[in-house]
Protein backbone atom coordinates (compact mmCIF):
# COMPACT_ATOMS: atom_id res chain seq x y z
CA UNK A 1 0.00 0.00 0.00
CA UNK A 2 1.23 3.49 -0.54
CA UNK A 3 2.71 5.31 2.38
CA UNK A 4 4.05 8.43 0.68
CA UNK A 5 2.14 11.33 2.70
CA UNK A 6 0.75 13.43 0.39
CA UNK A 7 -2.95 14.89 0.83
CA UNK A 8 -2.92 14.19 4.85
CA UNK A 9 -2.29 18.18 6.36
CA UNK A 10 -0.15 18.80 9.22
CA UNK A 11 -2.05 20.75 11.98
CA UNK A 12 -0.42 23.19 13.88
CA UNK A 13 -1.57 24.88 17.01
CA UNK A 14 0.31 27.55 18.66
CA UNK A 15 -0.56 28.57 22.34
CA UNK A 16 0.62 31.69 24.33
CA UNK A 17 -1.37 32.41 27.93
CA UNK A 18 -0.97 32.43 32.12
CA UNK A 19 -0.22 28.50 31.22
CA UNK A 20 3.23 29.25 29.19
CA UNK A 21 3.82 28.80 25.62
CA UNK A 22 4.49 26.18 23.17
CA UNK A 23 3.13 24.66 19.88
CA UNK A 24 1.67 21.33 19.16
CA UNK A 25 1.95 20.09 16.08
CA UNK A 26 0.05 16.84 14.35
CA UNK A 27 -1.24 14.46 12.10
CA UNK A 28 -2.72 11.43 10.45
CA UNK A 29 0.01 8.28 9.50
CA UNK A 30 -0.30 7.65 5.86
CA UNK A 31 -2.03 4.36 4.80
CA UNK A 32 0.91 2.23 4.88
CA UNK A 33 0.89 2.61 8.67
CA UNK A 34 -2.72 1.87 9.08
CA UNK A 35 -3.24 -0.51 12.21
CA UNK A 36 0.06 0.02 12.96
CA UNK A 37 0.53 4.14 13.87
CA UNK A 38 -2.83 6.76 15.41
CA UNK A 39 -1.51 9.64 15.50
CA UNK A 40 2.13 11.85 14.68
CA UNK A 41 3.08 14.52 16.81
CA UNK A 42 5.60 17.21 17.53
CA UNK A 43 5.53 19.76 20.71
CA UNK A 44 7.66 22.29 22.01
CA UNK A 45 7.87 25.08 24.49
CA UNK A 46 7.66 25.22 28.25
CA UNK A 47 4.61 25.35 30.72
CA UNK A 48 3.92 26.46 33.75
CA UNK A 49 3.28 23.22 35.80
CA UNK A 50 5.93 20.65 35.62
CA UNK A 51 4.82 16.97 35.57
CA UNK A 52 1.86 15.26 33.46
CA UNK A 53 0.20 12.21 34.55
CA UNK A 54 -0.11 10.27 30.97
CA UNK A 55 -2.79 7.67 31.72
CA UNK A 56 -3.10 3.90 29.76
CA UNK A 57 -4.51 3.47 26.29
CA UNK A 58 -3.69 0.39 25.18
CA UNK A 59 -1.28 0.95 22.95
CA UNK A 60 2.80 2.16 22.89
CA UNK A 61 4.64 5.00 22.35
CA UNK A 62 7.91 6.04 20.48
CA UNK A 63 8.86 9.05 21.99
CA UNK A 64 12.31 11.23 20.64
CA UNK A 65 13.59 14.21 22.68
CA UNK A 66 14.75 17.28 20.13
CA UNK A 67 15.30 19.44 23.63
CA UNK A 68 15.97 19.50 27.29
CA UNK A 69 16.29 16.62 29.51
CA UNK A 70 13.03 15.26 30.56
CA UNK A 71 12.20 12.92 33.29
CA UNK A 72 10.23 9.67 34.23
CA UNK A 73 9.03 9.80 37.67
CA UNK A 74 9.24 6.55 39.52
CA UNK A 75 7.20 6.49 42.29
CA UNK A 76 8.48 5.91 45.94
CA UNK A 77 9.11 6.27 48.22
CA UNK A 78 10.84 7.86 47.52
CA UNK A 79 10.36 9.06 44.24
CA UNK A 80 12.97 8.31 41.49
CA UNK A 81 13.62 11.24 38.57
CA UNK A 82 14.71 9.11 35.37
CA UNK A 83 16.50 11.16 32.91
CA UNK A 84 15.16 11.01 29.58
CA UNK A 85 17.68 12.28 26.96
CA UNK A 86 17.23 10.72 23.50
CA UNK A 87 14.98 8.62 22.06
CA UNK A 88 12.35 6.25 24.26
CA UNK A 89 9.74 3.10 23.63
CA UNK A 90 6.89 3.22 26.67
CA UNK A 91 5.21 -0.20 25.86
CA UNK A 92 1.36 -0.34 26.54
CA UNK A 93 0.88 0.10 30.55
CA UNK A 94 -1.65 -0.72 32.72
CA UNK A 95 -0.98 2.13 34.97
CA UNK A 96 -0.21 5.82 34.42
CA UNK A 97 3.20 7.48 33.92
CA UNK A 98 4.50 10.54 35.74
CA UNK A 99 6.98 12.61 33.78
CA UNK A 100 9.07 16.78 34.04
CA UNK A 101 9.94 18.40 31.55
CA UNK A 102 11.58 21.39 33.93
CA UNK A 103 13.30 22.92 31.54
CA UNK A 104 10.55 23.10 28.38
CA UNK A 105 10.68 20.46 25.92
CA UNK A 106 10.87 19.70 22.01
CA UNK A 107 9.54 16.15 21.55
CA UNK A 108 8.71 14.14 18.63
CA UNK A 109 6.02 11.39 19.54
CA UNK A 110 4.28 8.28 17.87
CA UNK A 111 1.12 6.71 19.21
CA UNK A 112 0.77 2.99 17.79
CA UNK A 113 -2.33 1.16 18.09
CA UNK A 114 -2.63 -2.23 20.44
CA UNK A 115 -1.30 -3.99 17.04
CA UNK A 116 1.62 -1.59 15.93
CA UNK A 117 4.46 -2.32 18.27
CA UNK A 118 5.19 -5.71 16.94
CA UNK A 119 5.30 -5.56 12.96
CA UNK A 120 8.25 -2.52 13.12
CA UNK A 121 9.79 -3.22 16.35
CA UNK A 122 9.85 -7.19 15.34
CA UNK A 123 9.63 -8.33 18.73
CA UNK A 124 6.84 -10.20 20.75
CA UNK A 125 4.52 -7.56 22.42
CA UNK A 126 4.09 -9.37 25.94
CA UNK A 127 7.75 -8.81 26.41
CA UNK A 128 7.39 -5.19 26.52
CA UNK A 129 4.25 -4.42 28.70
CA UNK A 130 4.59 -1.94 31.62
CA UNK A 131 8.23 -0.81 30.42
CA UNK A 132 10.02 2.18 29.96
CA UNK A 133 13.12 2.01 28.06
CA UNK A 134 15.58 3.61 25.34
CA UNK A 135 14.71 2.47 21.82
CA UNK A 136 18.41 1.80 21.63
CA UNK A 137 18.27 -1.47 23.80
CA UNK A 138 16.05 -2.97 21.43
CA UNK A 139 17.09 -1.96 17.81
CA UNK A 140 20.56 -0.58 18.73
CA UNK A 141 21.98 2.46 17.09
CA UNK A 142 19.44 3.13 14.35
CA UNK A 143 17.57 4.77 16.99
CA UNK A 144 20.08 7.54 17.65
CA UNK A 145 20.66 7.97 13.80
CA UNK A 146 17.43 8.55 13.66
CA UNK A 147 17.46 11.42 16.14
CA UNK A 148 20.35 12.89 14.56
CA UNK A 149 18.85 13.18 11.01
CA UNK A 150 15.42 14.83 13.01
CA UNK A 151 17.80 17.31 14.71
CA UNK A 152 19.53 17.88 11.44
CA UNK A 153 16.12 18.51 9.95
CA UNK A 154 14.46 21.87 10.59
CA UNK A 155 11.40 21.75 8.76
CA UNK A 156 8.43 20.63 10.64
CA UNK A 157 6.74 18.85 7.18
CA UNK A 158 10.51 16.91 6.79
CA UNK A 159 10.44 16.00 10.16
CA UNK A 160 7.07 14.11 9.97
CA UNK A 161 8.03 12.81 6.64
CA UNK A 162 11.36 11.63 7.76
CA UNK A 163 9.84 9.21 11.00
CA UNK A 164 6.76 8.22 8.82
CA UNK A 165 9.50 6.77 5.90
CA UNK A 166 11.96 5.79 8.71
CA UNK A 167 8.49 3.67 10.31
CA UNK A 168 7.42 2.18 6.94
CA UNK A 169 11.12 1.02 5.85
CA UNK A 170 11.18 -1.23 9.02
CA UNK A 171 7.53 -2.86 9.01
CA UNK A 172 8.18 -6.50 8.80
CA UNK A 173 5.81 -8.28 7.27
CA UNK A 174 6.13 -11.55 8.96
CA UNK A 175 5.22 -9.66 12.68
CA UNK A 176 1.88 -8.18 11.06
CA UNK A 177 -1.02 -9.37 13.98
CA UNK A 178 -2.91 -11.91 12.50
CA UNK A 179 -6.34 -11.97 10.89
CA UNK A 180 -8.00 -13.38 14.27
CA UNK A 181 -6.04 -10.96 17.11
CA UNK A 182 -7.40 -8.14 14.29
CA UNK A 183 -11.10 -9.08 14.67
CA UNK A 184 -10.57 -9.99 18.90
CA UNK A 185 -9.09 -6.02 18.70
CA UNK A 186 -11.77 -4.71 16.89
CA UNK A 187 -14.72 -6.75 18.63
CA UNK A 188 -13.39 -5.78 22.44
CA UNK A 189 -12.84 -1.83 21.14
CA UNK A 190 -16.74 -1.51 19.50
CA UNK A 191 -18.03 -3.10 22.99
CA UNK A 192 -15.91 -0.86 25.19
CA UNK A 193 -14.49 -3.53 26.90
CA UNK A 194 -17.43 -5.36 28.10
CA UNK A 195 -17.52 -8.27 25.82
CA UNK A 196 -16.40 -11.29 27.92
CA UNK A 197 -13.37 -13.25 26.88
CA UNK A 198 -15.46 -16.54 27.01
CA UNK A 199 -18.16 -14.73 24.21
CA UNK A 200 -14.54 -14.22 22.08
CA UNK A 201 -13.48 -17.41 22.05
CA UNK A 202 -16.61 -18.68 21.15
CA UNK A 203 -17.61 -16.08 18.42
CA UNK A 204 -13.84 -17.35 16.81
CA UNK A 205 -14.41 -20.98 17.23
CA UNK A 206 -11.02 -21.31 19.18
CA UNK A 207 -10.18 -22.35 22.47
CA UNK A 208 -9.49 -19.28 24.75
CA UNK A 209 -6.49 -20.31 25.69
CA UNK A 210 -5.22 -20.30 22.42
CA UNK A 211 -6.45 -17.51 21.65
CA UNK A 212 -4.87 -15.71 24.97
CA UNK A 213 -2.02 -16.98 23.64
CA UNK A 214 -2.22 -15.30 20.29
CA UNK A 215 -3.38 -12.14 21.79
CA UNK A 216 -0.42 -11.22 24.61
CA UNK A 217 2.81 -12.16 22.00
CA UNK A 218 1.09 -9.93 19.77
CA UNK A 219 -0.75 -7.09 21.40
CA UNK A 220 1.19 -7.63 25.11
CA UNK A 221 -1.81 -6.96 27.32
CA UNK A 222 -4.22 -9.66 28.19
CA UNK A 223 -7.22 -9.43 26.54
CA UNK A 224 -9.62 -8.57 30.36
CA UNK A 225 -6.38 -6.15 30.72
CA UNK A 226 -7.34 -4.49 27.81
CA UNK A 227 -10.58 -4.84 28.05
CA UNK A 228 -10.86 -3.03 31.32
CA UNK A 229 -8.91 -0.37 30.03
CA UNK A 230 -11.59 0.25 27.36
CA UNK A 231 -14.01 0.50 30.42
CA UNK A 232 -11.83 3.19 32.15
CA UNK A 233 -11.59 5.57 28.76
CA UNK A 234 -15.63 4.81 28.29
CA UNK A 235 -15.66 6.03 31.83
CA UNK A 236 -13.15 9.06 31.21
CA UNK A 237 -14.99 10.31 28.56
CA UNK A 238 -18.38 10.26 30.40
CA UNK A 239 -16.95 12.52 32.89
CA UNK A 240 -16.16 15.24 30.39
CA UNK A 241 -17.36 18.28 31.29
CA UNK A 242 -18.69 16.95 34.38
CA UNK A 243 -18.29 18.63 37.69
CA UNK A 244 -19.71 15.62 39.66
CA UNK A 245 -19.68 11.80 39.66
CA UNK A 246 -22.76 10.35 38.47
CA UNK A 247 -21.66 6.91 39.94
CA UNK A 248 -24.90 4.83 39.16
CA UNK A 249 -25.01 6.06 35.62
CA UNK A 250 -21.22 5.54 35.33
CA UNK A 251 -21.06 1.75 36.98
CA UNK A 252 -23.89 1.54 34.77
CA UNK A 253 -23.40 2.39 31.39
CA UNK A 254 -19.10 1.11 31.54
CA UNK A 255 -20.07 -2.81 33.07
CA UNK A 256 -18.80 -1.76 36.43
CA UNK A 257 -20.16 -3.84 39.12
CA UNK A 258 -20.84 -1.55 41.66
CA UNK A 259 -19.30 1.66 43.13
CA UNK A 260 -16.33 0.31 44.50
CA UNK A 261 -15.51 -1.62 41.23
CA UNK A 262 -15.43 1.60 39.15
CA UNK A 263 -13.53 3.39 42.37
CA UNK A 264 -10.73 0.50 42.55
CA UNK A 265 -10.28 0.94 38.28
CA UNK A 266 -10.10 4.63 38.28
CA UNK A 267 -6.88 4.20 40.54
CA UNK A 268 -5.54 1.05 39.27
CA UNK A 269 -5.57 3.32 35.90
CA UNK A 270 -5.11 7.33 36.94
CA UNK A 271 -3.97 6.67 40.25
CA UNK A 272 -7.15 8.94 41.03
CA UNK A 273 -10.44 8.08 42.11
CA UNK A 274 -13.49 9.42 39.92
CA UNK A 275 -13.92 12.62 41.96
CA UNK A 276 -10.20 13.62 42.12
CA UNK A 277 -9.70 12.94 38.53
CA UNK A 278 -12.35 15.65 37.65
CA UNK A 279 -10.87 17.95 40.08
CA UNK A 280 -7.82 17.33 38.22
CA UNK A 281 -9.31 17.72 35.02
CA UNK A 282 -10.91 20.91 35.34
CA UNK A 283 -8.29 22.33 37.65
CA UNK A 284 -6.13 24.96 35.43
CA UNK A 285 -3.56 23.72 34.08
CA UNK A 286 -4.49 20.31 33.93
CA UNK A 287 -1.55 17.77 32.91
CA UNK A 288 -3.72 14.49 32.62
CA UNK A 289 -3.02 13.12 29.29
CA UNK A 290 -4.50 10.23 27.12
CA UNK A 291 -2.71 8.46 24.95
Amino acid sequence: MDGTPLHRPLHVHHQDDALGRWTVAWRAPPPGLAGIASLLWYGEGRVAYQRDRILPSGGSQLLINLGPTQYRIEPGPPERRVPFRDVWYSGPHQGPIDTEAPHGNALFGVAFDAAGARPWLGVDADALVDRVLPLEDLIGREALLLRERLLETRALEARFALVEAWLLARLQPRFEPSPLVCWALQRIEASAGRLPVETLAREAGVSRKHLAVLFRRQIGLGMKSLARLHRFRAATALLAGREQVPWAELAEACGYYDQSHLVREFRDFSGLTPGQFIRHAMADGSSLVLR
